[in-house]
């Protein structure tokens, strides 16, 4: 009869092994699935995407003790949550640990960030070369604003400062002028942009009220923050418009797919 050894006995070698093999920390580069934070320890789902066909080819748990996310904070500021985010791919610094009772973890000691906005990069002009093969880059240039604008449909969140400085601008303007604004609600960030802002642009052009021109109003915002509009459905329906698009996505230096194929970028369309 073969050898019979616990559950216990096992995973105790296994945990052996790891440390052997793993003694000092190592850069792992993976994409984030799940996060959320407990007390100040923050808890990630990480996964491995296969290029070709998108499927989950490896998956494991992560941990940021409080003392690691002070010290992440503290490096990087406000881009720290930016980075941090369902669907970001990040590089980070790991311990790899194995416990016999809790099974494999990687403990996150540091995170480069320079690796994720080169990710972005990467991804956005991907999606402008998809684009421009398509023939979209400039398709909503082609499309005519009116001299005299009055009704605008506006793609942002009631919320946003940028949206809100948008309507007193336009509201107390010094030469009385009055505006028909309509509102078409969409998350600025995060996983639901894309559902959000494609299902505004078929509401706006299967409505019955008629509009001059779009506004996508974003506003600032770190490069992660900015990214969700480096996407290509956002790409297409904003090039595949009937109206013209005017986007506020980010400061002068920023740049997004969305701008790229609007019929026009500025800071803010005010």
């Amino acid at each position: 009869m073969p050898a019979s050894y616990s559950l216990f006995e096992l995973n105790e070698y296994i945990r052996r092994v790891v440390a052997l093999n793993f003694p000092e920390p190592i850069w792992v580069h993976c994409e984030i699935a799940q996060i959320k934070e407990v007390r100040g320890n923050v808890y990630l789902d990480l996964v491995h995407h296969d290029e070709t066909t998108d499927e989950v080819t490896a998956q494991i748990s992560a941990n940021i003790w409080y003392k690691s996310y002070l010290f992440l904070k503290n490096k990087l500021g406000a881009l720290l949550p930016s980075l941090l985010a369902q669907g970001t791919n990040i590089s980070i610094k790991v311990q790899v640990e194995y416990s016999e009772k809790y099974g494999m973890k990687l403990i996150i000691e540091d995170l480069d960030p320079a690796y994720t906005i080169g990710q972005m990069e990467m991804k956005r002009q991907k999606i402008l070369q998809q684009l421009s093969d398509e023939g979209l880059m400039h398709l909503n240039k082609l499309t005519e604003l009116p001299k005299v604008i009055q009704n605008i449909a506006v793609i942002s969140s009631p919320k946003a400062a940028g949206y809100i400085d948008f309507v007193n601008h336009l509201t107390d303007n010094a030469y009385g002028y009055r505006y028909n604004i309509q509102l078409y609600e969409a998350a600025l960030q995060g996983l639901n942009t894309e559902k959000d802002v494609c299902n505004a642009f078929q509401s706006i052009h299967n409505g019955k009220n008629s509009h001059d021109c779009i506004l996508i109003i974003r506003g600032g915002g770190s490069k992660p923050d900015l990214a969700w509009f480096d996407n290509y459905n956002i790409g297409a329906a904003i090039a595949k418009s009937k109206l013209p698009v005017i986007t506020g996505i980010g400061h002068d230096v920023d740049s997004t797919v969305a701008d790229s194929v609007a019929f026009q970028s500025i800071k803010t369309p005010t």
